[in-house]
């Protein structure tokens, strides 16, 4: 389950940014590290995105101590936030 979730967490970002990673894109660095190419504000963008995609709230400790810039720590969150309203 965490691969799909994973996979429309990607769409969204996708979606939301309006741009499209390649398939040798590897996410075991920061979304900001020159390697993936992300800005601050795409993270932003991402935020609002993924509230509103998932119909989730994240709190300020999610991005801060959870290292928002991570694509698996994203995952977590949204995967925490998903267990916790059902």
């Amino acid at each position: 389950m965490e691969s799909t979730l994973k996979e429309r967490i990607i769409d969204v970002m996708e979606k939301a940014l309006n741009i499209h990673f390649t398939d040798n894109v590897d996410f075991q660095y920061s979304l900001l590290d020159p390697r993936i190419g992300l800005k601050p504000r795409d993270l932003l963008v991402i935020f609002f995105a993924l509230q509103e995609s998932f119909h989730i709230t994240f709190i300020e400790n999610d991005i801060v101590e959870k290292r928002f810039d991570f694509l698996d720590n994203i995952v977590a969150s949204v995967q925490e936030k998903l267990d916790a309203v059902s």
